[in-house]
């Protein structure tokens, strides 16, 4: 009766170590995030804070302009929508939106927005990715 009692430990024993293996495994990658689900990001980076992602789909890229007044000079890997409410060339007020169009549907695509600021004069550049 000894050897089947040692042998029924020594079987739970093995597979209980076993088991707490798996456990502490699943627990981990649970904290790491592997099992959840998030959708792909639209934009990233996504040009700082001189202007704040809204939304994007289909070419079209609608963004915010940030806390201070600018003059968009250039973009580059799309063009300005002729129904934003900041053109190229004209003074941008905080908050205004801007819809960059004809902004490729497929791949990554590295758009960069030259601008000058009102308050210093001195030009700058954002920059930020699409992913499609």
């Amino acid at each position: 009766m000894k050897r089947k009692a040692q042998a029924a430990m020594e079987y739970l024993m093995t597979y209980g170590w076993a088991i707490l293996i798996v456990i502490i495994v699943v627990a981990a990658l649970y904290a790491m995030g592997v099992f959840t689900a998030t959708s792909p990001v639209a934009c990233s980076p996504c040009f700082g804070t001189d202007f704040a992602f809204v939304d994007y789909a289909s070419g079209t890229l609608v963004l915010t302009n940030g806390a201070s007044a600018k003059t968009i000079t250039s973009v580059s890997g799309g063009s300005i929508d002729a129904t934003s409410e900041c053109q190229l060339n004209a003074e941008c007020e905080a908050g205004d939106q801007v819809k960059l169009s004809g902004i490729s549907t497929s791949g990554d695509v590295d758009l960069s927005i030259t601008y000058t600021a009102t308050a210093s004069g001195l030009e700058h550049t954002a920059t930020g990715t699409i992913h499609n």
